[in-house]
């Protein structure tokens, strides 16, 4: 039997069909988390903190020198910071070394990252129950959103059924 051999065209769009929605999704998050009054997708419609509420507040406050208050804006900011700085750093040593026509590979075994991975969503799923637990709703950055999509319809029946 004959194989069909696709054009360049057909393989162009079919390969990059992700692309389109991917960008109107983030369009829509984009415009949510400011018309919502929020940095956080999540908060913005919602209304309720994510784990990572409070890391953007801890990395300014770390960078101002102000450790302990970035330590309770949020406990996991150092190793968030951590993180980033070693996927980027990763990611431009990968680009460095085939920009020179060199092979990378990983020098940590696939199930030792992966055992990594779950380890650290394990610690952040922890470390977010923990917050719940202690600070909802009444601490920063644990606070319901009002402003989020979903407070406002639940004001707005708190309204209705109020009166």
């Amino acid at each position: 039997m004959k194989q069909k051999k696709n054009s360049p065209d057909t393989e162009h769009r079919s390969g990059h069909s992700w692309l389109l929605p991917l960008i109107v999704a983030l369009l829509l998050l984009s415009f949510s988390m400011e018309f919502y009054g929020s940095g956080c997708s999540i908060s913005s419609v919602t209304g309720f903190p994510c784990p990572g509420c409070g890391s953007s507040r801890a990395a300014v406050l770390l960078f101002q020198g102000r450790l302990q208050e970035a330590l309770l804006m949020h406990p996991l900011i150092i190793l968030s910071l951590l993180i980033v700085f070693f996927v980027l750093g990763t990611e431009l040593f990968k680009f460095i070394r085939r920009k020179q026509g060199k092979a990378w590979r990983n020098p940590l075994p696939q199930r030792l990252r992966k055992l990594l991975a779950l380890a650290i969503i394990a610690l952040y799923l922890g470390v977010y129950i923990f917050r719940m637990i202690k600070y909802y709703p009444h601490t920063e950055p644990m606070v319901y959103n009002w402003n989020s999509l979903w407070g406002q319809i639940a004001r707005f029946f708190m309204r209705i059924f109020s009166k």
